[in-house]
């Protein structure tokens, strides 16, 4: 399930943010999902959408949208009061309501030492479900940067698409979370991933690379490289809405996998 979030940031344009604004937007929205409502909070564990440290994790967001804004060094440049993020979760449909009550009129104070934005939430709005042709490819562009590992995350080397085994380490991430995430579907599911061999990734483009600085301002702050990317991809329609509502790749949670429809 997907929604739209509508910033308006306090104050006179122009707003400078570190480029390493995504730490900041990361630990609000999981401040909000795992500890702003209690009533929230025990829906998530009696549906079991909680991991093992009790907290939920299955969603992903963006990078900001929507603003006309530049780079000038270490800094991002917002040129006008608005913004936009894409939020997406792996949850069943009751989850909106829960949703709905949280974000809304909440605010988040976005910066480093040399100064904060703050950001208010105008609007929060469900995007419509995606609609997939059957036996067709779709064409997939990165919202945020994704990370895509042989399997280890410690060693904190991330494939680059373009790299030898990027396509199967894809499609294997994609199955990876479907064998986690298959005790939430209905019993019928699993009927509609009939030859998992004709799965297809493939790059559109040239990727680009975005280092990324994570856990920003505690003692875990570390840099990861990842990539922003066009792909096409054929395969079953919930292989597709795993990827598109938890997020493909991994470490979805800190604003990483967030993907949408290639806009012509």
């Amino acid at each position: 399930m997907r929604f739209k979030i509508s910033f308006g940031l306090t104050g006179e344009p122009p707003f400078f943010l570190p480029v390493n604004y995504q730490s900041d937007f990361s630990a609000w929205i999981h401040k909000l999902l795992n500890f702003e409502s209690h009533e929230f909070s025990s829906w998530l564990k009696s549906k079991g959408y909680t991991d093992s440290s009790g907290e939920y994790k299955m969603y992903t967001f963006s990078d900001l949208m929507g603003a006309t804004h530049k780079h000038e060094e270490n800094r991002l440049v917002v040129e006008q009061n608005h913004a936009e993020m894409l939020i997406s979760f792996y949850a069943d449909s009751q989850i909106e309501a829960h949703l709905e009550k949280i974000f809304k009129n909440q605010a988040v104070k976005v910066g480093d030492q040399k100064g904060k934005v703050a950001f208010k939430v105008e609007k929060f709005e469900k995007i419509p479900e995606p609609k997939f042709k059957k036996n067709k490819s779709i064409l997939l562009s990165c919202l945020s940067p994704m990370l895509i590992s042989e399997g280890n995350l410690n060693d904190d080397h991330f494939l680059s698409p373009d790299e030898k085994g990027f396509d199967k380490a894809f499609i294997k991430s994609l199955l990876f979370k479907y064998a986690n995430l298959v005790k939430f579907m209905p019993e019928e599911s699993g009927k509609g991933l009939p030859d998992l061999q004709n799965l297809k990734f493939k790059l559109a483009g040239k990727p680009k690379i975005r280092i990324v600085k994570i856990n920003t301002g505690s003692p875990h702050q570390k840099s990861v490289k990842g990539y922003m990317f066009d792909f096409e991809i054929f395969a079953p329609d919930e292989l597709l809405r795993i990827g598109l509502n938890s997020g493909f790749g991994e470490l979805n949670h800190l604003g990483f996998g967030c993907c949408d429809f290639k806009k012509s």
